[in-house]
């Protein structure tokens, strides 16, 4: 579990970056005259904790060691993505009028949530692949020096 809890930690602060990123842009195209307080700040940490609540999720229900196949991770990370994206759009959206500038701000923010989460799990892949070789490379190395003996 505390394995799990740490990639946890690490995909928060990578989503969190990213949501940075996505914010300038998307602020930069939708109000581009905007200024802001120093309370933005806070925005990118809570979409952050909404974005990763289903990793969350699984750190603390994923009982088993059992890896998921590829088709249950592939029904698992889509239904992830929509919870997130239906999650934010509420609380971005609720009870503002739907209009032609909303509508089209809200696809936005849902191209960037698909955009954002497809990032984290290619920089996610990239940092567990290198471990992986890393391991492989380290466990070689160890069978090498045993097999002499």
């Amino acid at each position: 579990m505390r394995e799990r809890l740490s990639e946890w930690v690490r995909n928060y602060f990578i989503i969190v970056t990213l949501i940075d990123v996505a914010m300038l842009v998307l602020g930069k195209f939708f109000a581009p005259g905007q200024v802001f307080g120093y309370e933005i700040f806070i925005y990118p940490l809570i979409y952050g904790l909404v974005g990763s609540i289903p990793g969350l999720i699984l750190v603390f229900t994923g009982k088993s060691d059992r890896e998921p196949s590829v088709r249950q991770y592939i029904v698992r990370q889509a239904l992830s993505v929509l919870v997130i994206v239906a999650v934010l759009l509420t609380i971005m959206f609720a009870g503002q009028p739907v209009n032609a500038h909303n509508v089209t701000m809200a696809a936005g923010v849902a191209v960037s949530v698909l955009v954002v989460f497809a990032a984290v799990n290619a920089i996610t892949w990239l940092i567990d692949s290198k471990t992986a070789r890393a391991m492989t490379s380290d466990l070689k190395s160890f069978q090498e020096r045993n097999a002499s003996l």
